[in-house]
Parts: C-alpha cells; sequence; structure tokens
C-alpha cells in the first residue's frame, strides 16, 4: 500500500470532494478517483460513501485517512525541516512555556535573546504546565519553562531550578483591602470574592494547601482561570478580587502595583520556576544553548526582578 496514496485520501475527506482535493493536491481528478479504486481493491470494500455534496468515509476509509493525516504531519515536519535549514539555522528547538512566564520574564527575555546571533529556530508554545509535561513526555516540545512543582512523578524528565519563587495573595485595584498597611486577618480574607488561576493545570491542589495556611479552608472561588493569566491581570487592574499568584512574576509583568499585595499571617508555599526537558534531551547541544542563554539572562536581570517585589 503506498503512503502517498493515504495522503491522498485523507485530503479528499479533509475537503469533501474529489474536486476540491484534486485544487490543492495539484493532482488531476482522474488521477484521484485510480488512486481511491486502487485502494478500495486492497481493502476488498469502499472507502467512500459518494452524496449530493460531495464525499464522506466509510469505518474504513476513515481509519486509512488517519493513517493519511500522520503522513501529512510528517510531510509538514519534513518541509519545515528544509525550511529551517535553508534559513541557516540547524534546526528548530520547540519551547514550551507557561501563562504567567508567558506574560513576566519569557517574553522579556525573547527580546532580547533574538537580538543575538542564535544556531537554530524557535517554537514557542505556552500551555499549562501540566500539558507542558504531557508534551514533553509525548515528544511534541523540546524543552518547558514552567512550574518546578507538579503533583506527579515523572521518570523521564529532568527539571533544575532557574528562579525562586513563592506565592502572594494580591488584591485587586477597588478591593477594601489593598493598601492596608497591616497584617489581613483569616476572616476578612474569608469574607471576600477569590479567583483561582491553574485550576485545571495540576497545581491546583498548591493552590488548595494555600487556602489552608491561610486558615480559610472552605473558600470557593467565584471564577476559575486555566491557560490563560492575561484575564486574571486584567481583573486584578479593575475589580475587588483576591487571587494567589507566585510573587516576583506577579510583580515583574509591570501591571500589578506593590500595593495590591496583602500582608498575611502566613508564610505562603513556593512557586519556583524550573526549565524542564527530557533525560535524552537534557545534554544535546541547542538545549544546552538555550539554557545556558536564559540562566545568563535571568542573572543579569536578577537585580530588576528582585527590585519589582521589594
Amino acid at each position: 500500500m503506498d503512503p502517498k496514496h493515504l495522503f491522498y485520501l485523507s485530503e479528499i475527506i479533509r475537503y469533501g470532494s474529489l474536486s476540491r482535493a484534486s485544487e490543492h493536491l495539484g493532482v488531476v481528478q482522474p488521477t484521484l478517483t485510480r488512486i481511491v479504486k486502487a485502494l478500495e481493491d486492497q481493502v476488498g470494500s469502499p472507502l467512500l460513501v459518494r452524496g449530493r455534496y460531495g464525499v464522506s468515509p466509510t469505518d474504513i476509509g476513515d481509519q486509512l485517512a488517519t493513517t493519511g493525516m500522520e503522513i501529512a504531519k510528517q510531510i509538514a515536519t519534513a518541509s519545515d525541516a528544509i525550511s529551517t535549514w535553508n534559513a541557516g539555522l540547524g534546526r528548530e528547538l520547540r519551547v514550551g512555556v507557561g501563562p504567567m512566564l508567558a506574560v513576566s520574564i519569557a517574553s522579556k527575555f525573547l527580546d532580547e535573546y533574538l537580538r543575538r546571533k542564535r544556531p537554530f529556530a524557535l517554537a514557542i508554545t505556552t500551555a499549562t504546565a501540566g500539558k507542558l509535561v504531557d508534551q514533553l513526555n509525548n515528544g511534541e516540545i523540546d524543552i518547558a519553562i514552567a512550574p518546578s512543582r507538579l503533583n506527579m512523578h515523572q521518570e523521564k524528565l529532568v527539571q533544575e531550578v532557574i528562579l525562586d519563587d513563592h506565592m502572594a495573595v494580591y488584591a485587586g485595584a477597588k478591593s477594601k483591602l489593598r493598601g492596608l498597611n497591616r497584617v489581613i486577618t483569616p476572616s476578612e480574607l474569608a469574607n471576600e470574592e477569590w479567583a483561582i488561576v491553574g485550576a485545571r493545570s495540576n497545581i491546583y491542589e498548591d493552590q488548595n494547601g494555600t487556602f489552608e495556611m491561610l486558615r480559610i479552608p472552605h473558600t470557593l472561588p467565584r471564577i476559575s482561570f486555566s491557560g490563560d493569566i492575561t484575564m486574571c491581570l486584567s481583573l486584578l487592574e479593575t475589580s475587588f478580587v483576591l487571587v494567589c499568584l507566585p510573587k516576583r512574576l506577579t510583580e515583574f509583568t509591570g501591571r500589578i502595583a506593590a500595593s495590591q499585595r496583602l500582608q498575611v499571617d502566613a508564610v505562603l508555599p513556593p512557586r519556583n520556576v524550573a526549565f524542564w526537558a527530557t533525560k535524552e534531551n537534557w545534554h544535546k547541544p541547542q538545549v544546552i544553548h538555550f539554557r545556558n542563554s536564559l540562566l545568563k539572562w535571568l542573572t543579569s536581570v536578577n537585580d530588576t526582578v528582585r527590585h519589582h517585589v521589594i
């Protein structure tokens, strides 16, 4: 069975007609018809159901088309590799970044990094910490910059803490607790509206632990965010909600004032930032190059980061 024929079949099904697939592929329609017939002869069963508005797959046609789609992905990957090489870059480094990191240190680092001569292209993915770990394990990304504390054991992965941070409580700009120069009591915290960040990121249990440390274990958040931090930051700029966020990263965004950080009678848990990779990738030259560049940049801006959280 010719893999290219399976690819053509998947495109026919994707476009819903032989004529549209023919235009996209640059292959004349009679050729596609002969390919489908050849596949059906091999299978011994129809692969397509022809209707008034085009074609749809039979069960076996759909199964074969799935394989064809995987072939299409491999073709796209090969095309990207050729483009990367022709651009004078050795290869592509696929980097996953957590949402909070994407709006704080990552964008600033990448702005600096792009000014330098680098030996490879970058493909950036933003996702929750749990999804990034899954993508690392599945080989979909090469490295990740994400929280170092996740509620899972990972045998295939290596992590190195690159930035120390810890959780803090922030009040919205309109909160009556903002700017109070005293410790906020647990009863005052419990009477406020709360938002949760990372509700489906495999770090929600850490936030529940934070509420217990604040002695408000039965808090029911009015709203939760997962996979996005910009809406939460906007909410802190305009509303009265309370939210627990990593201190250094939050204030390094430049969007949240230090006066919005509340004094609480608790030592809140760490939320350190780690550089993640598989054991297989950890010592690859491009991974080492990117990690060293990131660590060097963090060292250079460390005083700036610290200044934001004083």
